[in-house]
């Protein structure tokens, strides 16, 4: 086969099984990406996509039975060289806390010249360069510790653009990014490949604003690639039969594909807007939505003046008063830094106020022993969910929740299965934590927690990596037990998730909350802080915030159009 130089990646006939597993992560790949590409890759939870990224990385292939050639810049995996690698292929970990090897941001971003042995002069010149590209010269000696979320993701991105390299590799770079972070850093992305000609390849969950500036879009499903076009191209039988895939396209197309509507499918949000505009345009329009379900009266959780500091550097929660009600799914959103998952570890007894006071179900916390407290009482999942595990299993984990419950070892059993089954990972159980995928991890992660049976589920990011058919199902889970008096606080950047399903929501800005109530109060005062369908129809349907809401009500007024 002749290989152009244009050629980035040629994967040929690729298969990949981990250790000790029958059924193969990836099947009979067949792929090229051409220099200055950008490639979305979307796909399920555990459908393969943060194998097949690693496997573009030579450093960071899994451990593993590999079948089939890969071929990097006209060269056989086994020829390319670990230093080309280096420079030449960048990636963009999920987690930036992982990537970042350095004490300070000016050490972060020589760190890959030093390591490539370029001289000081180039290395001091790239560094200007990239701090002048991405604005950092305000952080520049900031220790990388001190970073928020976002800061630390741009510093990563930066740090490997230091290397200059021709393809960059993302995998999940938003998960844990606030809206406005998020938008940013995929801007960036864009601009990287129509200016710099560097090709882009990434896997994410949020597709709203990152399909429109694709190139190709690449579909993987149990481990197959089932599709592989232009976004505008894709096989409308695809989209419509295939609940993923209907799941994880951009509102607009979602929207128009529910409305039954000809022509070509709208991908962001202007496009979205003009077809509203066709349709609804001159109209007298009905625009009554049922009203949101009354909130309990009876709160949950009760917090009154919190302050609190890590360090001297600064309070992190500054008089934060908020109250959530009892049964409900509650919201705390904001900017990274805002103090959501400090406020939620004061909510769960984990970090201590400085001031203020916290009640759980009527009574003080600090009055609740630390076995009243932890069992039955409250649980928290925290943001960074690998750090629950200890065991080689799954299953040897998920017991472990249940080694004070007072049960004995058959009702723990039946206990753990029925919360595996509850939360579909029954055929993770022997799988060890870290050879599953995110998603995958973070369900086995909130069993954990639900099998410590407690009234106030605290969940920091809990849809972090988990694909829109998983969020779904968890979030019907998790009204489940709202239904039966449990009270859910998660933590999210998640807009779209919290304004289907959450019953309250509150911003969190510098410490203190900044808004606070229902989603019908909620989301339509924001401008930027709201979902895609809110700010498509807020000119038509003011209250309308979610996907089936706006077609709804585009049904009620355009009969003809359904």
């Amino acid at each position: 086969m002749n290989i152009t130089p244009t050629e980035n990646f040629i994967l040929q006939n690729v298969s990949f099984t981990y250790p000790g597993q029958t059924e193969p992560a990836l099947r009979q790949i067949d792929l090229r990406v051409a220099q200055g590409e950008f490639v979305v890759v979307c796909g399920a939870s555990g459908s393969g996509k943060s194998t097949l990224l690693r496997l573009l990385k030579p450093e960071l292939t899994p451990h593993g039975k590999t079948e089939g050639s890969v071929r990097f810049f006209g060269q056989e995996a086994s020829a390319f060289s670990p230093r080309d690698s280096a420079a030449m292929i960048g990636f963009l970990l999920q987690d930036p806390e992982y990537q970042i090897v350095t004490d300070d941001v000016l050490g972060e971003l020589a760190f890959g010249g030093e390591n490539l042995g370029l001289p000081n002069e180039e290395i001091s010149l790239r560094m200007a360069e990239i701090a002048a590209y991405f604005g950092l010269e305000g952080i520049l000696e900031r220790k990388t510790a001190d970073l928020s979320g976002g800061q630390k993701q741009l510093l990563s991105l930066a740090a490997v653009l230091t290397l200059q390299p021709r393809a960059l590799i993302l995998d999940e770079p938003t998960s844990q990014l606030d809206p406005t972070a998020a938008d940013a850093l995929l801007h960036t992305l864009t601009r990287l490949c129509r200016e710099n000609g560097i090709t882009v390849i990434l896997s994410e969950h949020r597709l709203e604003q990152i399909l429109p500036a694709a190139t190709r879009v690449l579909v993987m499903e149990k481990g197959r690639l089932i599709a592989d076009c232009p976004p505008r191209q894709m096989d409308r039988a695809l989209f419509t039969g295939n609940e993923f895939v209907y799941r994880s396209m951009p509102t607009p197309l979602r929207l128009h594909a529910a409305l039954g509507l000809p022509g070509p499918a709208p991908l962001h949000v202007a496009e979205g807007r003009q077809m509203l505009a066709g349709l609804l345009e001159g109209r007298e329009l009905q625009t009554d939505l049922p009203p949101a379900p009354a909130a309990s009266d009876e709160p949950a959780v009760e917090c009154n003046n919190l302050w609190f500091a890590y360090n001297a550097s600064g309070y992190v929660l500054r008089g934060l008063d908020l109250t959530v009600p009892k049964g409900s799914f509650f919201a705390l959103m904001g900017a990274n830094a805002a103090g959501k998952s400090t406020a939620l570890s004061v909510m769960g007894g984990v970090l201590t106020p400085g001031s203020g006071t916290v009640k759980l179900l009527g009574k003080p916390l600090k009055k609740y022993s630390r076995k009243e407290l932890y069992r039955g009482t409250a649980a928290l999942l925290p943001q960074k969910c690998e750090t629950l595990f200890a065991a080689a299993t799954i299953r040897e984990d998920l017991l472990s929740a249940l080694a004070d419950s007072g049960l004995n070892k058959e009702e723990k059993l039946q206990r753990m299965r029925e919360t595996a089954r509850f939360l579909d990972i029954e055929p993770l159980l022997e799988r060890h934590p870290y050879d599953v995928s995110g998603g995958e991890m973070q369900r086995a992660a909130l069993a954990m927690v639900l099998l410590r049976d407690p009234q106030i589920i605290l969940l920091d990011e809990p849809t972090k990596g988990i694909d829109n058919v998983m969020k779904r199902a968890l979030a019907q889970k998790l009204l489940a037990l709202c239904a039966e008096g449990k009270t859910v606080v998660m933590v999210s950047h998640d807009t779209e998730f919290a304004a289907e399903y959450c019953t309250g929501c509150a911003m969190l800005f510098r410490g203190r909350t900044a808004a606070v109530g229902d989603k019908r109060r909620f989301f339509p005062q924001h401008y930027f802080y709201t979902t895609a369908a809110a700010k498509m129809a807020r000119a038509y349907f003011p209250q309308a915030v979610t996907e089936e809401e706006v077609t709804a009500l585009c049904q009620k007024n355009m009969p003809a159009a359904t």
